[in-house]
């Protein structure tokens, strides 16, 4: 049985996508980052300094049998609310089809999702067994919901500080969303939001009551903004 883990990043922020990151690793590799050969450091990605985040994505990659990573935007979470939405994040990081063969799937970061609500980067190898489902393990406290066959989950708080291959996917996960605000930044300037990344800092709330809100920012998280039941003005 193969286990994919999943996580999260960008859950609580006030602009831009919620991005959910899956990784699967063989047996060989899972003993070797217990033994801690490889892989050293893994814990909640939010835990590591920037730069030794983007060296262990870099060491990650070249060991996982599996990994994928899905954006999920600001429009389907203020349409759905944010739990649908990482949900949605999950059912899309799991490959498509279970089989032992190898897949040449490759999809560019910039290129559209199957639908208009993300984008995903990643490629894979999936050494399912015909016939055979997948169990996922999850950080946080969900009841999943999965569309795809799985054999079961376990979801455990703080899982990405406890578990290295949940930890693995949180780093995956925060580190192609932490680059994806920086070009943000660049594309609407004065929020700062390569230097928060979204989130509600004191500087963001102050820029918003400044500009307004930009199109990659959340109404629904932004509600704050109004005044007199007025809906947030629009960038």
């Amino acid at each position: 049985m193969t286990c994919y883990s999943l996580d999260e990043a960008g859950r609580g922020t006030l602009a831009g996508p919620v991005s959910v990151g899956c990784v699967s690793f063989d047996l060989k590799t899972l003993e070797k980052i217990k033994n801690g050969e490889i892989l050293k450091g893994l814990r909640d990605s939010k835990k590591i300094p920037e730069p030794k985040r983007t060296e262990l994505r870099t060491e990650i990659l070249k060991y996982v049998s599996y990994y994928r990573v899905t954006f999920v935007s600001a429009t389907f979470i203020d349409r759905f609310n944010i739990n649908q939405a990482i949900f949605y994040g999950m059912n899309r990081c799991l490959p498509t089809h279970f089989s032992p063969s190898v897949s040449n799937s490759k999809e560019n970061e910039n290129s559209n999702a199957t639908t208009s609500f993300g984008k995903e980067k990643g490629s894979h190898i999936s050494d399912q067994r015909p016939g055979t489902k997948p169990f996922l393990l999850a950080d946080g406290n969900y009841k999943l919901k999965i569309t795809k066959p799985i054999e079961g989950y376990f979801s455990l708080p703080k899982g990405d500080d406890l578990i290295p291959s949940i930890s693995a996917a949180s780093i995956l996960a925060k580190t192609y969303r932490d680059e994806y605000m920086e070009k943000m930044d660049a594309k609407y300037p004065g929020y700062g939001f390569a230097k928060h990344k979204g989130y509600g800092t004191e500087e963001h709330r102050g820029a918003l009551e400044r500009l307004g809100i930009s199109p990659i920012h959340r109404l629904s998280f932004c509600k704050f903004l109004r005044k007199d039941g007025s809906e947030p003005s629009l960038f």
